[in-house]
């Protein structure tokens, strides 16, 4: 990263210190030597692919984890863009990302990653009380968030 920005005529400094000019805010979990999971003070860039490879959060949620997360605790990612769920009540729930890019044109936005809904996902949303608009209306926003199917 820091070639990447003298070569453009941007030097960063070897140490930028804790505190609110710092970009990665005032908590950082490291996960190995080069990447983390850390605050910001910009957050524009939270939920976004805008940084080299970290998981930027809100300042409250670093905080929390890294006041409550034990030094040597495993970290999986998970990349699982279209989950699905049938609650106890019976209520069945679809949440739909935007998977992640795999080619040029895709991350560009020239080109929109293809969603597949896996067969875990598919015995949620052919159930006979979902309505089948409401699924491809969540797979075409991919907003996010849970959208109840029934």
């Amino acid at each position: 990263m820091h070639a990447e920005y003298a070569a453009a005529g941007e030097p960063l400094p070897a140490v930028v210190p804790a505190g609110p000019d710092n970009p990665m805010g005032l908590y950082a979990l490291y996960i190995g030597r080069l990447y983390a999971i850390h605050g910001t003070n910009a957050n524009f860039g939270i939920g976004l692919r805008v940084s080299h490879g970290c998981v930027r959060l809100r300042n409250d949620d670093i905080k929390f984890l890294f006041e409550n997360v034990p030094v040597g605790t495993r970290v999986q990612f998970i990349d699982e863009p279209v989950k699905a769920t049938t609650e106890p009540d019976g209520s069945r729930y679809i949440e739909v990302h935007n998977p992640l890019s795999t080619t040029e044109a895709q991350f560009e936005g020239k080109e929109e990653v293809p969603i597949t809904l896996n067969k875990s996902i598919l015995a949620v949303t052919n159930e006979p009380d979902v309505d089948q608009t409401v699924v491809q209306q969540a797979v075409q926003d991919r907003s996010g968030m849970p959208v109840r199917l029934n």
